[in-house]
């Protein structure tokens, strides 16, 4: 840590960091567009000059180290009137189009504009006037409004690894276009429109659906694989629109990849609303009553699958079947989370955040102990070999060769080809209806807010558990009679 003055007030900073996140984390704030903390430093945009003691010009913070005793002035005539002339070339030839600007709400445009520009634009000519273009598969330019900020072409050349994206022409002429001609199609369009400042790039998927302010939004986890990244649940009408990056300095987070983003129609869609027996519709006091009997009539029982679960919600289930184990005689439950090979080895990237283990929770469940020393391979064959007759599946897919030859309960949020071809289907709450904590591959353990509410009656896969503690329970004291 360093000591350093801003705006004649000092305060300890860390000398590591950049003097724009330095300053940011004493409360300052230091206009920008092109700066990112995970990206390299390019000063292009010119927006967060500031004044150092003893250097006659003015300089760009962000490519300026933080040093013991340094003196800086963030809030000067100087400072405020080259701002100003920042913003006053930019809004050259952006469009007043923000009524119609999906961006309209978290533009660093609108905000600098306002803390830092003049109100009145002295530009007289006609704007510049470029046709939008569909530059990915899922991924919009508008050309007008684009500032050259840079960030684009150094996130794709940095991050992802490509370089789809370039600067063009020179002076008023410069645009950022599509450098071979070909649409981008990597896993990363989302943080593409993202960490534009501006509106300038958008997403198809979420273009015109919503305005920023009639969301509720919550911290999360995203659920699309064992990298855990953090984001922000934007809801609406108790439905899932927008998963946002919630950024963690510490942690390095600052992306999210498209898997995870766009995964969200399964959580307002095609949701499993009623209990299911063989396909058909029924009602929990027809199907648990049943299934309370298979448990009682079971030669052995696993319970497969898991690692979408909370951690909050493995460990109940874990209590609930040592409970019914016990209900039950002393039967024995085998609790296999790991139902894909990507689990069971160390972790395999796909690209720079998504993982081929495509499971939020998968280090959690193996933790809390919801493996067998066989694994998936092991309780297959006790299956065959008729040792296993009752298997509960948590929101997976049937494996191969159960169906007729045992009894297949299947819990799931969704109508799938599973629930419709088991014994029974049970509804459960998403996770976004919960509250918990999923940990991630490194060890990790977040936390994340409950962001929907569940339909009345809607049970979580905890709760399910339990309810069948109960129900045998409550047939055994009136079976024996109260004494």
């Amino acid at each position: 840590m360093v000591k350093i003055k801003i705006d004649g007030v000092e305060f300890e900073v860390d000398e590591k960091k950049n003097l724009i996140d330095a300053a940011k984390d004493v409360g300052v704030e230091i206009p920008y567009f092109c700066y990112h903390p995970a990206l390299s430093i390019v000063g292009m945009c010119r927006m967060c000059l500031i004044e150092i003691e003893g250097v006659p010009r003015l300089q760009a913070a962000c490519n300026t180290p933080v040093k013991e005793g340094m003196g800086i002035i963030t809030k000067s005539d100087r400072v405020k009137e080259a701002r100003a002339g920042t913003m006053e070339f930019l809004l050259a030839n952006h469009p007043l189009d923000c009524p119609v600007c999906d961006k309209a709400g978290e533009c660093k445009l609108q905000d600098n504009a306002f803390g830092s520009g003049q109100g009145h634009s002295r530009f007289e000519f006609h704007k510049r006037n470029v046709p939008q273009e569909e530059i990915g598969t899922n991924l919009i330019i508008n050309h007008n409004r684009c500032i050259v900020c840079y960030r684009c072409v150094r996130f794709e050349e940095e991050k992802v690894g490509e370089s789809n994206l370039g600067l063009f022409e020179r002076g008023n002429h410069s645009l950022i276009g599509l450098a071979n001609n070909e649409p981008i199609q990597h896993n990363y369009q989302g943080a593409l429109a993202d960490i534009c400042p501006v509106g300038a790039l958008l997403n198809n998927k979420t273009l015109f659906k919503s305005r920023v302010w009639w969301y509720k939004s919550h911290s999360s986890v995203c659920h699309g694989c064992s990298t855990g990244c953090n984001v922000t649940t934007n809801v609406r009408d108790n439905k899932m629109y927008r998963y946002m990056v919630k950024e963690n300095y510490e942690k390095g987070m600052f992306f999210l990849c498209d898997k995870g983003r766009f995964d969200l129609d399964w959580m307002n869609e095609n949701r499993l609303m009623t209990y299911m027996e063989n396909g058909s519709p029924s009602a929990s006091t027809e199907v648990i009553p049943k299934i309370v009997s298979s448990l009682r009539g079971a030669k052995g029982i696993a319970v497969l699958g898991g690692a979408h679960e909370s951690n909050e919600n493995i460990s109940k289930i874990k209590d609930s079947i040592s409970s019914l184990g016990q209900e039950l005689g002393g039967k024995t439950f085998l609790f296999e989370s790991r139902v894909t090979d990507a689990q069971y080895k160390e972790t395999e990237q796909v690209d720079f955040l998504l993982t081929k283990d495509q499971h939020p929770n998968t280090k959690g469940a193996v933790d809390a102990g919801a493996t067998t020393s066989e694994g998936i391979s092991g309780l297959l064959s006790q299956i065959q070999s008729g040792k296993i007759d009752l298997v509960f599946v948590l929101k997976e897919e049937i494996p191969e060769g159960l169906l007729g030859k045992v009894t297949v309960v299947q819990l799931d949020t969704n109508i799938t080809l599973s629930a419709k071809n088991a014994n029974f289907a049970v509804p459960i709450q998403i996770f976004a209806e919960q509250e918990g904590s999923f940990t991630n591959k490194n060890g990790l353990k977040q936390n994340f807010e409950k962001s929907m509410s569940a339909p009345k009656g809607l049970l979580s896969s905890a709760e399910f558990f339990e309810r069948l503690v109960t129900s045998i329970r409550t047939k055994e004291e009136a079976v024996l009679g109260n004494r």
